[in-house]
């Protein structure tokens, strides 16, 4: 039973971002001691970013154990060897940036006497979800800025697990610590939660962000194969072979090659070839995007589900007049923005007050949060 006010609620365990802050001001008070940052992926390129800031840049180093990136210069910051770490610069603060393999380099620099260097050797143990590491920083503060709002989705969610996965969501945006969340994850399939989601024979279903087919093939398998139509729309053509191949044994799936978006139009779009794919203003392909209101053009939706990369809400304005005339289940991702935990619970019951909202959670971290609307 969640009790206690949504401020009360909250956690003000400290972030590895806030941690690392605290023990930075050693750092930049020491400037005759380089900063080498062990790892040169996406955490090492992040951290990059963040003590340029303060124009560290003379004092920055890549370490990294793959021979093919030694000697090489990026972002004007050289990569070095671990052998040069250790001969040339070992009077020097290490910051240990690779998850994957965080534990094996913590283990060889403390092998090789180098683990009095490390600034944090816990951060590659704590930071699970780099965008959301970043994004998230400062999230106490953000939900007292918004605190109203928080509130109010918190009022009306509608049992007691909505509410807590409402309020641990929230403690993990603001020290980014598992712990908060992974009690919480549901065994139910994603997007199909038991006991919100019931399907029939009568569902005509749009899949928003169809990625490889993989929602479509369980939404076949919950239904049985017995549902009227599947419109499912995935823009990144990369992914238009499996998706095909997967779902080709139902002739009332049918593959529409737009995103979702508030209106028609051609957008900036990043295409990575996995789940990460979205529409991005540094985008690397246009592609088509389209309203659900123009494309189903008055036509009934019992369902919609959306996972599509931070454009849920501009979709959800796009289907809106859908929305109101149908009432369609709803399973939305609000993990992707910043406020989507609050704007998009908003949104719905603006336009459908009597929705019932619930929320559930099915990653390791903090992806994967859905908002359920249903009407009785």
């Amino acid at each position: 039973m969640v009790e206690g006010t949504l401020q009360e609620l909250l956690t003000r365990e400290q972030n590895p971002l806030e941690l690392l802050l605290k023990k930075s001001s050693i750092i930049l008070k020491d400037k005759d001691k380089k900063i080498v940052l062990f790892g040169a992926g996406n955490v090492g390129k992040f951290y990059l970013q963040w003590f340029r800031k303060y124009g560290l840049d003379d004092r920055l180093y890549f370490c990294d154990n793959n021979p093919q990136k030694w000697g090489e210069i990026y972002n004007n910051i050289p990569i070095i060897s671990p052998n040069e770490l250790k001969e040339g610069i070992s009077e020097s603060y290490i910051i240990i940036t690779s998850l994957d393999y965080g534990d094996d380099i913590f283990l060889q620099l403390t092998n090789n006497g180098l683990g009095g260097n490390l600034v944090d050797s816990l951060a590659h143990k704590l930071i699970k979800d780099l965008f959301s590491f970043s994004n998230y920083e400062d999230y106490y503060n953000v939900i007292k800025d918004n605190l109203s709002g928080f509130e109010e989705v918190f009022r009306s969610l509608s049992d007691s697990l909505s509410k807590e996965v409402f309020m641990e969501r929230l403690n993990y945006c603001i020290t980014m610590d598992p712990k908060y969340l992974i009690h919480l994850k549901s065994d139910s399939p994603q997007y199909f939660e038991s006991g919100i989601i019931s399907l029939s024979k009568n569902e005509v279903f749009i899949d928003g962000g169809a990625f490889i087919g993989d929602t479509a093939e369980e939404f076949i398998k919950q239904t049985k194969g017995e549902f009227i139509k599947i419109y499912s729309f995935e823009p990144e053509e990369t992914k238009h072979k499996e998706f095909l191949t997967r779902t080709s044994n139902s002739s009332n799936v049918e593959l529409v090659p737009y995103g979702l978006w508030s209106c028609k139009d051609e957008l900036q779009f990043e295409a990575k070839d996995s789940t990460d794919s979205g529409l991005s203003e540094f985008g690397n392909v246009k592609v088509p995007v389209i309203s659900i209101d123009e494309f189903l053009d008055g036509k009934p939706t019992t369902f919609i589900k959306m996972d599509i990369e931070g454009s849920e809400y501009e979709a959800l304005l796009g289907a809106e007049m859908t929305i109101k005339k149908f009432k369609p289940k709803l399973a939305i991702c609000v993990y992707h923005n910043l406020l989507d935990v609050i704007e998009i619970p908003k949104y719905l019951k603006k336009i459908v007050p009597e929705y019932k909202l619930y929320f559930r959670h099915y990653g390791n971290d903090g992806t994967e949060t859905i908002c359920y609307a249903v009407v009785d």
